[in-house]
């Protein structure tokens, strides 16, 4: 197959499953406590109290969107904040026992509809379409140094001019 045809399926690929992984989430979150965004918070709390800069990486948000997603898990008690005592600047978040319950109650249902949707694979390719979906999960980490690079370089740069003759564009009825 073609270099440029694999290219074009793969990022066809990744938009659909992106669309598709954010749709199952809300769907899955839309009658619970949490957003998409709080859900993933919690998740990277589980393994222990985080500085806000380190978690709005891991979480992929901005650190004002992130003091945002906080402050509305603090109100429900499933976090807290907290200055450690050799670094008044930094802000730490620890997950509560409150939160550990919800995020658990998250994950089984998470881990239920996963199973579900396995269940719509052969089974003798299961275990490779996984290994390939935690090869890519590794290259697109944040802490990745290629993915690093490639975010580097990945802006989109619209030619000046082009969006003002859009917008003069008639539009279609």
């Amino acid at each position: 197959m073609a270099q440029k045809q694999l290219v074009n399926r793969s990022r066809h690929a990744f938009t659909r499953l992106a669309r598709f992984i954010n749709q199952l989430m809300r769907e899955q979150l839309g009658r619970g406590p949490v957003t998409v965004q709080q859900c993933y918070t919690l998740e990277a709390l589980m393994a222990g109290p985080r500085s806000m800069k380190s978690l709005a990486a891991e979480v992929a948000l901005h650190q004002s969107t992130l003091t945002r997603v906080v402050e509305k898990l603090e109100k429900q008690n499933l976090v807290r904040r907290r200055r450690p005592a050799d670094n008044q600047r930094s802000v730490e978040v620890q997950i509560t026992d409150a939160g550990k319950q919800i995020f658990r109650l998250l994950d089984d249902a998470g881990s239920q509809m996963i199973s579900d949707l396995l269940d719509h694979i052969p089974k003798n390719r299961q275990a490779a379409i996984v290994d390939a979906m935690e090869e890519l999960a590794e290259l697109l980490n944040p802490g990745n140094e290629a993915f690093q690079k490639l975010l580097q370089g990945c802006r989109c740069e619209i030619p000046a001019g082009i969006g003002q003759s859009l917008a003069k564009e008639p539009q279609q009825p």
